[in-house]
Protein backbone atom coordinates (compact mmCIF):
# COMPACT_ATOMS: atom_id res chain seq x y z
CA UNK A 1 0.00 0.00 0.00
CA UNK A 2 1.02 3.67 -0.07
CA UNK A 3 2.39 3.35 3.44
CA UNK A 4 3.37 0.49 5.68
CA UNK A 5 1.67 2.02 8.70
CA UNK A 6 -2.03 2.71 8.50
CA UNK A 7 -5.04 2.64 10.75
CA UNK A 8 -7.97 0.76 9.24
CA UNK A 9 -11.62 0.63 10.26
CA UNK A 10 -13.68 -1.55 7.90
CA UNK A 11 -17.43 -1.60 7.37
CA UNK A 12 -18.98 -4.38 5.25
CA UNK A 13 -22.28 -3.85 3.48
CA UNK A 14 -23.68 -6.76 1.44
CA UNK A 15 -26.30 -6.40 -1.27
CA UNK A 16 -27.67 -9.69 -2.65
CA UNK A 17 -28.63 -9.78 -6.32
CA UNK A 18 -29.71 -13.45 -6.49
CA UNK A 19 -28.47 -16.38 -8.56
CA UNK A 20 -25.82 -17.20 -6.00
CA UNK A 21 -24.01 -13.87 -6.20
CA UNK A 22 -23.68 -11.01 -3.78
CA UNK A 23 -21.98 -7.62 -4.04
CA UNK A 24 -20.19 -6.64 -0.86
CA UNK A 25 -19.42 -2.95 -0.53
CA UNK A 26 -16.47 -2.59 1.84
CA UNK A 27 -15.51 0.81 3.25
CA UNK A 28 -12.35 1.19 5.31
CA UNK A 29 -10.80 4.29 6.81
CA UNK A 30 -7.02 4.61 6.57
CA UNK A 31 -4.27 6.99 7.50
CA UNK A 32 -1.98 7.34 4.47
CA UNK A 33 0.95 9.77 4.45
CA UNK A 34 -0.53 11.74 7.32
CA UNK A 35 -4.01 11.98 5.77
CA UNK A 36 -7.19 10.14 6.74
CA UNK A 37 -8.86 8.66 3.66
CA UNK A 38 -11.82 6.38 2.99
CA UNK A 39 -11.29 3.47 0.60
CA UNK A 40 -14.34 1.75 -0.84
CA UNK A 41 -14.24 -1.38 -2.96
CA UNK A 42 -16.41 -4.30 -3.97
CA UNK A 43 -16.20 -7.85 -2.71
CA UNK A 44 -18.12 -9.53 -5.50
CA UNK A 45 -18.68 -13.21 -4.69
CA UNK A 46 -20.15 -15.91 -6.87
CA UNK A 47 -20.12 -19.68 -7.14
CA UNK A 48 -19.74 -19.28 -10.89
CA UNK A 49 -17.48 -16.81 -12.68
CA UNK A 50 -15.03 -16.61 -15.54
CA UNK A 51 -11.91 -17.53 -13.53
CA UNK A 52 -11.74 -14.06 -12.03
CA UNK A 53 -11.06 -12.28 -15.34
CA UNK A 54 -14.56 -10.98 -16.20
CA UNK A 55 -13.11 -10.09 -19.59
CA UNK A 56 -16.55 -9.28 -20.99
CA UNK A 57 -16.72 -6.38 -18.52
CA UNK A 58 -13.70 -4.67 -20.08
CA UNK A 59 -12.63 -3.25 -23.42
CA UNK A 60 -8.93 -3.89 -22.84
CA UNK A 61 -7.12 -6.69 -21.01
CA UNK A 62 -3.35 -6.65 -21.24
CA UNK A 63 -0.05 -6.71 -19.40
CA UNK A 64 1.53 -3.29 -19.64
CA UNK A 65 4.07 -0.99 -18.05
CA UNK A 66 3.50 2.35 -16.38
CA UNK A 67 5.58 4.73 -18.50
CA UNK A 68 4.96 7.93 -16.56
CA UNK A 69 2.96 9.29 -13.62
CA UNK A 70 1.73 12.87 -13.20
CA UNK A 71 -0.50 14.53 -10.58
CA UNK A 72 -4.19 15.09 -11.37
CA UNK A 73 -7.11 16.84 -9.67
CA UNK A 74 -8.22 15.91 -6.15
CA UNK A 75 -4.98 14.10 -5.27
CA UNK A 76 -5.46 11.62 -8.11
CA UNK A 77 -2.84 10.58 -10.66
CA UNK A 78 -2.60 10.51 -14.45
CA UNK A 79 -0.84 7.42 -15.76
CA UNK A 80 0.72 6.82 -19.15
CA UNK A 81 0.52 3.08 -19.83
CA UNK A 82 2.19 1.12 -22.61
CA UNK A 83 0.43 -2.20 -23.50
CA UNK A 84 2.94 -5.02 -24.01
CA UNK A 85 1.04 -8.34 -24.03
CA UNK A 86 -2.57 -7.97 -25.18
CA UNK A 87 -5.23 -10.55 -24.31
CA UNK A 88 -8.45 -8.71 -25.19
CA UNK A 89 -9.34 -5.65 -27.27
CA UNK A 90 -7.13 -3.36 -29.33
CA UNK A 91 -5.68 -0.74 -27.02
CA UNK A 92 -3.61 2.09 -28.52
CA UNK A 93 0.15 1.98 -28.19
CA UNK A 94 -0.02 4.51 -25.34
CA UNK A 95 -3.00 5.06 -22.99
CA UNK A 96 -3.73 7.92 -20.65
CA UNK A 97 -5.49 6.61 -17.55
CA UNK A 98 -6.78 8.48 -14.49
CA UNK A 99 -6.90 6.90 -11.05
CA UNK A 100 -9.94 6.91 -8.77
CA UNK A 101 -9.19 6.50 -5.06
CA UNK A 102 -5.56 6.44 -6.17
CA UNK A 103 -4.28 6.69 -2.59
CA UNK A 104 -5.91 3.32 -1.89
CA UNK A 105 -4.06 1.59 -4.74
CA UNK A 106 -0.67 -0.06 -4.23
CA UNK A 107 2.24 2.32 -4.70
CA UNK A 108 2.52 3.23 -8.39
CA UNK A 109 6.05 3.62 -9.80
CA UNK A 110 7.11 4.25 -13.42
CA UNK A 111 8.37 1.00 -14.91
CA UNK A 112 5.98 -1.19 -12.93
CA UNK A 113 4.21 -3.97 -14.83
CA UNK A 114 0.52 -4.56 -14.19
CA UNK A 115 -2.20 -6.82 -15.52
CA UNK A 116 -4.71 -4.17 -16.58
CA UNK A 117 -8.47 -4.53 -17.01
CA UNK A 118 -9.75 -1.25 -18.45
CA UNK A 119 -13.06 0.11 -19.74
CA UNK A 120 -13.36 2.62 -22.55
CA UNK A 121 -16.30 5.02 -22.71
CA UNK A 122 -16.46 7.47 -25.61
CA UNK A 123 -15.63 10.97 -24.49
CA UNK A 124 -14.77 9.87 -20.93
CA UNK A 125 -11.20 9.27 -19.67
CA UNK A 126 -10.26 5.67 -18.90
CA UNK A 127 -10.20 5.20 -15.14
CA UNK A 128 -8.19 2.83 -12.97
CA UNK A 129 -10.73 2.57 -10.13
CA UNK A 130 -9.87 1.07 -6.77
CA UNK A 131 -13.59 0.47 -6.12
CA UNK A 132 -14.23 -2.43 -8.47
CA UNK A 133 -11.39 -2.75 -10.95
CA UNK A 134 -9.61 -6.11 -11.33
CA UNK A 135 -6.24 -4.62 -12.33
CA UNK A 136 -3.28 -5.55 -10.15
CA UNK A 137 0.52 -5.66 -10.21
CA UNK A 138 1.78 -8.42 -12.50
CA UNK A 139 3.73 -9.91 -9.62
CA UNK A 140 0.39 -10.62 -7.91
CA UNK A 141 -1.31 -12.00 -11.02
CA UNK A 142 1.02 -14.65 -12.41
CA UNK A 143 -1.59 -17.42 -12.36
CA UNK A 144 -4.13 -15.22 -14.14
CA UNK A 145 -1.57 -14.21 -16.74
CA UNK A 146 -0.62 -17.83 -17.43
CA UNK A 147 -4.29 -18.75 -17.88
CA UNK A 148 -4.88 -15.79 -20.21
CA UNK A 149 -1.91 -16.95 -22.28
CA UNK A 150 -3.40 -20.45 -22.52
CA UNK A 151 -6.79 -19.08 -23.55
CA UNK A 152 -5.25 -16.94 -26.26
CA UNK A 153 -3.89 -20.03 -28.08
CA UNK A 154 -6.45 -22.67 -27.07
CA UNK A 155 -8.51 -22.59 -30.29
CA UNK A 156 -12.07 -23.98 -30.26
CA UNK A 157 -11.80 -25.12 -26.67
CA UNK A 158 -12.36 -23.65 -23.23
CA UNK A 159 -11.33 -24.27 -19.64
CA UNK A 160 -13.51 -25.62 -16.84
CA UNK A 161 -12.15 -25.51 -13.29
CA UNK A 162 -13.28 -24.89 -9.75
CA UNK A 163 -13.67 -26.46 -6.33
CA UNK A 164 -15.84 -29.03 -4.56
CA UNK A 165 -16.66 -27.96 -1.01
CA UNK A 166 -18.95 -28.95 1.82
CA UNK A 167 -20.09 -27.04 4.88
CA UNK A 168 -23.04 -25.71 6.87
CA UNK A 169 -22.95 -22.29 5.16
CA UNK A 170 -21.10 -20.24 2.54
CA UNK A 171 -18.37 -19.03 4.87
CA UNK A 172 -17.66 -22.36 6.62
CA UNK A 173 -17.12 -24.54 3.59
CA UNK A 174 -14.29 -27.06 3.50
CA UNK A 175 -12.64 -28.65 0.45
CA UNK A 176 -13.57 -32.20 -0.53
CA UNK A 177 -10.59 -34.11 -2.02
CA UNK A 178 -10.58 -37.14 -4.35
CA UNK A 179 -14.02 -36.48 -5.82
CA UNK A 180 -14.73 -37.18 -9.48
CA UNK A 181 -16.31 -34.20 -11.25
CA UNK A 182 -18.36 -34.89 -14.39
CA UNK A 183 -19.02 -32.33 -17.15
CA UNK A 184 -21.85 -33.47 -19.44
CA UNK A 185 -22.26 -31.71 -22.79
CA UNK A 186 -25.91 -30.95 -23.46
CA UNK A 187 -25.80 -31.47 -27.24
CA UNK A 188 -24.78 -35.16 -27.19
CA UNK A 189 -24.40 -36.14 -23.48
CA UNK A 190 -20.65 -36.60 -23.96
CA UNK A 191 -18.97 -36.79 -20.56
CA UNK A 192 -15.62 -35.39 -19.43
CA UNK A 193 -13.97 -36.14 -16.08
CA UNK A 194 -11.67 -34.52 -13.55
CA UNK A 195 -10.72 -35.40 -9.96
CA UNK A 196 -10.28 -32.94 -7.10
CA UNK A 197 -6.86 -32.62 -5.49
CA UNK A 198 -6.04 -32.40 -1.77
CA UNK A 199 -7.40 -28.83 -1.72
CA UNK A 200 -10.70 -29.77 -3.37
CA UNK A 201 -9.67 -28.10 -6.65
CA UNK A 202 -10.43 -29.62 -10.05
CA UNK A 203 -9.57 -28.69 -13.61
CA UNK A 204 -10.55 -30.46 -16.82
CA UNK A 205 -8.36 -30.80 -19.83
CA UNK A 206 -9.53 -28.17 -22.37
CA UNK A 207 -13.10 -29.08 -23.39
CA UNK A 208 -14.78 -28.48 -26.77
CA UNK A 209 -17.15 -25.54 -27.07
CA UNK A 210 -20.75 -26.19 -26.00
CA UNK A 211 -23.12 -26.08 -23.05
CA UNK A 212 -22.24 -28.22 -20.04
CA UNK A 213 -23.83 -29.47 -16.85
CA UNK A 214 -21.53 -30.13 -13.89
CA UNK A 215 -21.93 -32.59 -11.04
CA UNK A 216 -19.66 -34.31 -8.53
CA UNK A 217 -19.83 -37.98 -7.55
CA UNK A 218 -19.32 -38.53 -3.84
CA UNK A 219 -20.47 -40.65 -0.95
CA UNK A 220 -22.96 -38.57 0.98
CA UNK A 221 -24.60 -35.33 -0.18
CA UNK A 222 -24.99 -34.78 -3.91
CA UNK A 223 -23.17 -31.81 -5.32
CA UNK A 224 -25.08 -29.99 -8.04
CA UNK A 225 -23.53 -27.72 -10.64
CA UNK A 226 -24.72 -25.13 -13.10
CA UNK A 227 -26.94 -26.50 -15.85
CA UNK A 228 -26.06 -23.79 -18.37
CA UNK A 229 -22.29 -23.38 -18.53
CA UNK A 230 -21.68 -22.03 -22.02
CA UNK A 231 -18.10 -22.77 -23.05
CA UNK A 232 -16.99 -20.65 -25.98
CA UNK A 233 -13.61 -20.40 -27.69
CA UNK A 234 -10.95 -19.10 -25.36
CA UNK A 235 -13.27 -18.80 -22.34
CA UNK A 236 -12.56 -20.03 -18.82
CA UNK A 237 -15.23 -20.89 -16.25
CA UNK A 238 -14.65 -21.39 -12.54
CA UNK A 239 -17.54 -23.20 -10.80
CA UNK A 240 -17.75 -24.14 -7.14
CA UNK A 241 -19.87 -27.22 -6.50
CA UNK A 242 -21.22 -27.42 -3.00
CA UNK A 243 -24.11 -28.40 -0.83
CA UNK A 244 -24.58 -28.10 2.90
CA UNK A 245 -24.85 -31.52 4.54
CA UNK A 246 -28.42 -32.54 5.19
CA UNK A 247 -29.23 -32.99 8.87
CA UNK A 248 -30.30 -36.52 9.81
CA UNK A 249 -34.06 -36.99 9.48
CA UNK A 250 -36.52 -39.53 10.81
CA UNK A 251 -39.98 -40.68 9.77
CA UNK A 252 -42.92 -41.33 12.02
CA UNK A 253 -46.24 -42.60 10.66
CA UNK A 254 -49.07 -45.01 11.05
CA UNK A 255 -52.75 -45.73 10.40
CA UNK A 256 -56.03 -44.64 11.95
CA UNK A 257 -59.08 -46.89 11.59
CA UNK A 258 -62.54 -47.40 13.05
CA UNK A 259 -63.23 -50.40 15.25
CA UNK A 260 -64.90 -52.14 12.28
CA UNK A 261 -61.60 -51.96 10.38
CA UNK A 262 -62.53 -49.21 7.92
CA UNK A 263 -60.09 -46.29 7.50
CA UNK A 264 -60.66 -43.10 9.48
CA UNK A 265 -59.80 -40.11 7.25
CA UNK A 266 -59.20 -36.48 8.30
CA UNK A 267 -58.42 -37.35 11.91
CA UNK A 268 -56.25 -34.66 13.58
CA UNK A 269 -52.89 -36.04 14.75
CA UNK A 270 -50.26 -34.38 16.94
CA UNK A 271 -46.58 -35.38 17.26
CA UNK A 272 -45.09 -33.87 20.41
CA UNK A 273 -41.46 -33.56 21.50
CA UNK A 274 -41.23 -35.46 24.78
CA UNK A 275 -39.52 -32.51 26.47
CA UNK A 276 -42.35 -30.18 25.45
CA UNK A 277 -40.10 -28.06 23.23
CA UNK A 278 -42.37 -28.30 20.18
CA UNK A 279 -45.00 -30.17 18.27
CA UNK A 280 -46.51 -30.52 14.82
CA UNK A 281 -50.02 -31.41 13.68
CA UNK A 282 -51.33 -33.19 10.60
CA UNK A 283 -54.35 -35.23 9.46
CA UNK A 284 -54.87 -38.79 8.29
CA UNK A 285 -55.44 -39.11 4.56
CA UNK A 286 -58.44 -40.63 2.79
CA UNK A 287 -57.16 -44.12 3.61
CA UNK A 288 -56.47 -43.29 7.24
CA UNK A 289 -52.68 -43.13 6.87
CA UNK A 290 -50.38 -40.39 8.15
CA UNK A 291 -46.65 -39.73 8.33
CA UNK A 292 -44.15 -36.98 9.07
CA UNK A 293 -40.71 -37.46 7.48
CA UNK A 294 -38.89 -34.26 8.47
CA UNK A 295 -38.39 -34.94 12.17
CA UNK A 296 -35.04 -34.65 13.90
CA UNK A 297 -33.78 -37.60 15.93
CA UNK A 298 -35.28 -37.53 19.42
CA UNK A 299 -38.11 -38.65 21.66
CA UNK A 300 -41.76 -38.17 20.66
CA UNK A 301 -45.34 -38.78 21.81
CA UNK A 302 -48.15 -39.22 19.28
CA UNK A 303 -51.82 -38.51 19.89
CA UNK A 304 -55.07 -38.06 17.95
CA UNK A 305 -58.22 -36.01 18.41
CA UNK A 306 -61.24 -38.29 18.13
CA UNK A 307 -64.54 -37.09 16.64
CA UNK A 308 -66.62 -35.13 19.15
CA UNK A 309 -63.61 -33.83 21.12
CA UNK A 310 -62.95 -30.03 21.21
CA UNK A 311 -61.19 -28.89 18.05
CA UNK A 312 -57.55 -27.84 18.23
CA UNK A 313 -56.86 -24.18 17.55
CA UNK A 314 -53.11 -24.19 16.91
CA UNK A 315 -51.54 -26.04 14.01
CA UNK A 316 -47.89 -26.23 15.04
CA UNK A 317 -45.26 -24.85 17.39
CA UNK A 318 -41.52 -25.00 17.87
CA UNK A 319 -39.07 -23.58 20.38
CA UNK A 320 -40.39 -22.54 23.80
CA UNK A 321 -43.72 -24.35 23.63
CA UNK A 322 -43.86 -25.91 27.08
CA UNK A 323 -47.40 -27.02 27.94
CA UNK A 324 -48.80 -25.45 24.75
CA UNK A 325 -49.33 -28.58 22.67
CA UNK A 326 -52.94 -29.66 21.98
CA UNK A 327 -54.54 -32.11 24.37
CA UNK A 328 -55.13 -35.35 22.49
CA UNK A 329 -58.12 -37.49 23.36
CA UNK A 330 -56.13 -40.66 22.63
CA UNK A 331 -52.38 -41.23 22.86
CA UNK A 332 -50.38 -44.07 21.36
CA UNK A 333 -50.78 -46.95 22.15
CA UNK A 334 -54.45 -46.32 23.02
CA UNK A 335 -53.99 -44.33 26.26
CA UNK A 336 -56.26 -41.51 27.39
CA UNK A 337 -53.67 -39.81 29.63
CA UNK A 338 -50.54 -38.23 28.24
CA UNK A 339 -48.50 -39.52 31.16
CA UNK A 340 -49.32 -43.08 30.07
CA UNK A 341 -48.30 -42.52 26.44
CA UNK A 342 -45.41 -44.49 24.96
CA UNK A 343 -42.32 -42.34 24.39
CA UNK A 344 -40.97 -43.18 20.93
CA UNK A 345 -37.19 -42.76 20.69
CA UNK A 346 -36.19 -42.19 17.06
CA UNK A 347 -32.57 -42.57 15.98
CA UNK A 348 -31.02 -40.77 13.01
CA UNK A 349 -32.59 -41.88 9.71
CA UNK A 350 -34.93 -44.31 11.52
CA UNK A 351 -38.36 -44.83 9.96
CA UNK A 352 -41.39 -46.08 11.89
CA UNK A 353 -44.76 -46.56 10.23
CA UNK A 354 -46.42 -48.72 12.91
CA UNK A 355 -48.07 -46.03 15.06
CA UNK A 356 -51.66 -47.30 14.69
CA UNK A 357 -54.85 -46.11 16.34
CA UNK A 358 -58.32 -47.66 16.56
CA UNK A 359 -61.31 -45.39 17.25
CA UNK A 360 -64.42 -46.85 18.90
CA UNK A 361 -67.61 -46.15 16.92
Amino acid sequence: MATSQQRTIAVLTVVVFGLGAAAAQIIDEREVEGKTIQCMHTGLMSDLHDCGFRSDWYDYVFVGSISAIAPADKDEKKLLITPEEIFHGEPPILLTVLTSQGACLPTLIPGDHWLFFLRKVDGVPIVLDYYGNDSRPASHAQQQIETLRRLKTIGDFGLLRGDVVNGPNYFERKPVPSVRVVATRSSDNAEFYAVTDADGHYEFQPVPIGKYKLAADTIGPFYGGDAGLDVTSGRCWNATLWKSPEPPRTRLGGHVKWSNGSPAPKIPIVIIHDDGSGYTTLESDVNGYFYQDSLRPGKYIVGINTPGAPAWKDQSCSGACQNQSPNASLYYPGMHNRSDALVIDLAADEKRDDIDFTIAE
